[in-house]
């Protein structure tokens, strides 16, 4: 069971601490939303562990060869090239979003696959991957983990990073364990669902239900703890601004990710599910991270 979480109110107010888990620069957009007001209203410190460096992401990087000035959808240019490329785009993003600071595992990336019968990280270094992982919980010492929820039909490194590192926080020390949440983004526009129901999912969020990995009890939730972050929720001057404007900034930093640029505006509420390996005691905690979300003002 998790440590009880402290009982002095100035320690729960203190910013939070928070690790994103994900396999590819650019993903850290799933949680643009939230990560944004976290870093910018609560003060949080956001950071970042990144698989690859998303030299697999070649085949719709046309309009970004003029502006990099190399023919980066030859596959055999990219592998050389995107590596650094994409570190910087993520660097660029980070900034946007307020990530303290952005790790890089260099595991490689072979392009898209949605082989949910392969082995949990097939052609990565998933002793490294591992170990690195708890290094990072055990010294950041984070109060949240972040993952993308693994679902049908999703890219195969999505699921498998949220796998991996299901299972490094399930094996580590009681007090050593951040809250893992898994995130989904959803609109509420049905054709904007059928038309993104290829490549990264971008479910309706009316009747969504999450039924788990097969195989994988680690990816299972509580059932019915939910939390959501609207990203259309406006403020600002007449009410005017919304959260997607600076997730499409971090977005728009990912030039070589043509088909990322489609995806602007498209998510409208982000889902962070209670994974069931989090204590029961840890849903009050989770909740009173949303509610200080919702209530905190953009300064």
């Amino acid at each position: 069971m998790h440590a009880p979480p402290p009982s002095d109110p100035a320690q729960e107010e203190r910013p939070p601490r928070l690790l994103l888990v994900t396999a590819h620069p650019d993903d850290e957009t799933l949680f643009g939303g939230a990560v944004y007001k976290l870093s910018r209203s609560l003060g949080a410190q956001v950071d970042l562990v990144v698989f690859t460096r998303g030299e697999g992401g070649y085949r719709t990087s046309t309009l970004a060869e003029p502006l990099y000035g190399l023919k980066l959808t030859d596959p055999a240019v990219a592998r050389v090239h995107l590596p650094r490329i994409r570190e910087q785009e993520l660097r660029a993003a980070a900034r946007i979003l307020g990530l303290r600071e952005c790790v890089f595992l260099d595991q490689p990336d072979p392009g898209y696959t949605l082989a949910a019968d392969a082995p949990v990280g097939e052609g990565w270094d998933t002793d490294h991957i591992r170990r690195a992982l708890r290094e990072r919980f055990v010294q950041g010492r984070y109060d949240f983990a972040f993952v993308m929820l693994p679902l049908p039909h999703t890219h195969a490194h999505h699921r498998d990073a949220a796998l991996l590192a299901l299972e490094v926080v399930a094996g580590l020390a009681p007090h050593e364990r951040p809250l893992v949440l898994g995130a989904t983004g959803h609109t509420r526009d049905r054709e904007v669902a059928e038309q993104n129901r290829q490549g990264f999912p971008i479910p309706e969020a009316e009747g969504f239900a999450y039924t788990g990995v097969p195989g994988h009890p680690l990816a299972d939730v509580r059932p019915g703890v939910v939390f959501e972050f609207d990203r259309t929720r406006r403020f600002g001057f007449r009410d005017r601004l919304d959260y997607n404007i600076v997730v499409d900034w971090a977005i728009a930093e990912h030039k070589t990710q043509g088909i990322m640029q489609l995806r602007q505006g498209a998510i409208e509420l982000e889902r962070y599910w209670y994974l069931a390996l989090n204590p029961e005691e840890g849903v009050a905690r989770a909740r009173a991270l949303f509610e200080r979300l919702e209530q905190a003002p953009l300064d």
